[in-house]
C-alpha cells in the first residue's frame, strides 16, 4: 500500500491511562484520547467528514470506526451523538418505560424504538436519535461505552453555571446551530437549530428570548464556534443586550480543537 493511504496508530502506552472521547454527527466523526493525568494534551484519534445526508450514514460511521481500529482498543469510552432529532419530556414521564419514551419521541419524529436513546439532567429527560441501526452497532463494537446527547451533554455542564441569572448558550456549527437556555437553573429548552446566515442566529436567540419571556437586560448569551461569526455576533448582539460573552471551555479541549461537547466532556 502507499504509505500515504497506510493506517497508522498513535503511540500512547497503557491503554488504561486513556480515555476515548468521540462525537458522531450526520457530517463527520471525530476521536480523541484524554490522559488520566490533566497536564497531558488531547491525542486526536481522527476527524472525518462526510456529506451532510442521512443516506448511507451509517455505512460511513462503520467505515470510519473501521479504518482507524485503535479505537476499539479497550479504552474507558464516552461516545456523543449529535443528533438534531432531539425532544424533551418531563423525567417522571419516561422514567423506566421505553414503551412512553418511543411513543412520545414518535409523536415528533420517526424512529424504531431500540434506535431511540434517554438521558436525564435532573427533571427532565432527552430523547434523541441518529439513524436506524447505530444503538445496536455502538452496543457491538464499544461494550461498556457511555453514549450522550449533546444537548444533554451541554445542559448538564452549563446547568451549574446558570444558578445566578438567565442564559443562552449558542454552539455554532456549519449549518447548525445548538441552543441551550435556562432560567437559573431550571432548563428552558435545549434544541439545534439550521442557520444560513449570522441574521438567523440573532433571530432564534432573540425568538427564543420572546417564547420564554426572558428580558434583554438580565439575560446572559454565550457564544462558541468558528471565530469570526461568534465575535462578529457578539458585536451585533451587544447592541441589543447588557450580557454577551464567549463560552468559557475547558483550555485543554480548546487547544486540541474539540468540539464543544466533546470538550464539555474533558472534565468527566
Amino acid at each position: 500500500m502507499n504509505e500515504a493511504t497506510t493506517y497508522q496508530a498513535v503511540r500512547i502506552g497503557d491503554i488504561a491511562d486513556w480515555r476515548l472521547i468521540c462525537t458522531i454527527s450526520t457530517s463527520g466523526m471525530n476521536a480523541y484520547l484524554k490522559h488520566v493525568n490533566p497536564t497531558e494534551e488531547i491525542v486526536t484519534l481522527f476527524e472525518e467528514k462526510w456529506p451532510d445526508t442521512a443516506d448511507g450514514l451509517l455505512e460511513r460511521i462503520e467505515n470510519a470506526v473501521y479504518d482507524h481500529p485503535q479505537v476499539l482498543d479497550d479504552f474507558s469510552s464516552d461516545i456523543i451523538l449529535m443528533a438534531s432529532r432531539s425532544i424533551w419530556v418531563p423525567t417522571a414521564m419516561v422514567a423506566d418505560d421505553e414503551d412512553e419514551a418511543a411513543r412520545l419521541y414518535n409523536q415528533v419524529y420517526s424512529s424504531p424504538e431500540e434506535d431511540i436513546l434517554a438521558e436525564e439532567v435532573g427533571e427532565a429527560t432527552c430523547l434523541y436519535s441518529l439513524v436506524p441501526g447505530l444503538h445496536s452497532f455502538l452496543r457491538r463494537t464499544f461494550p461498556g461505552a457511555r453514549v450522550h446527547s449533546h444537548l444533554a451533554v451541554m445542559a448538564r455542564r452549563f446547568r451549574e453555571r446558570s444558578a445566578d441569572m438567565p442564559r443562552i448558550y449558542a454552539d455554532i456549527r456549519q449549518g447548525t446551530v445548538d441552543f441551550v437556555a435556562f432560567d437559573r437553573k431550571n432548563i428552558l429548552m435545549a434544541a439545534c437549530h439550521q442557520w444560513n446566515a449570522p441574521e438567523d442566529i440573532q433571530y432564534h436567540i432573540f425568538n427564543i428570548m420572546n417564547v420564554y419571556g426572558l428580558k434583554p437586560n438580565d439575560v446572559q448569551v454565550s457564544l462558541s464556534g468558528p471565530r469570526e461569526i461568534k465575535t462578529n455576533l457578539m458585536r451585533d448582539l451587544r447592541a441589543h443586550l447588557d450580557y454577551v460573552m464567549l463560552t468559557m471551555m475547558p483550555g485543554i479541549g480548546a487547544k486540541a480543537g474539540m468540539p464543544l461537547p466533546a470538550a464539555l466532556m474533558v472534565r468527566n
